[in-house]
């Protein structure tokens, strides 16, 4: 099964954020972990990357390396937080640990 079959991805964009919201269609292993980083989209400049769907940790971890440092931020949704916890941020317009309600 490709990548593209594992993964589906929705996109949204406006004038300060980009939503990745994602949906694995099985479980996946580490070693697709590369074919999968593939499928997502190349985000860049001046945005706050906010990224939900349900996936293991480490799925998680190499997303938010994949786009750290071409984005002003990265955060995850947290549905206890009701919104997207900041984990990474190159911005003075938010903070790690900061909730994005968006």
């Amino acid at each position: 099964m490709s990548a593209e079959d594992l993964v589906k991805i929705r996109t949204e964009t406006d004038e300060k954020y980009v939503k990745i919201e994602f949906e694995l269609t099985e479980n996946i292993i580490p070693a697709q972990i590369q074919e999968i980083l593939r499928v997502f989209p190349d985000v860049k400049g001046p945005k706050h990357l906010l990224i939900s769907g349900r996936g293991p940790i480490w799925l998680y971890g190499a997303l938010i390396h994949k786009y750290a440092h071409l984005v002003q931020s990265v955060a995850i949704y947290d549905p206890k937080q009701g919104g997207y916890v900041v984990v990474v941020s190159h911005s003075p317009e938010v903070k790690v640990g900061d909730l994005i309600l968006a």
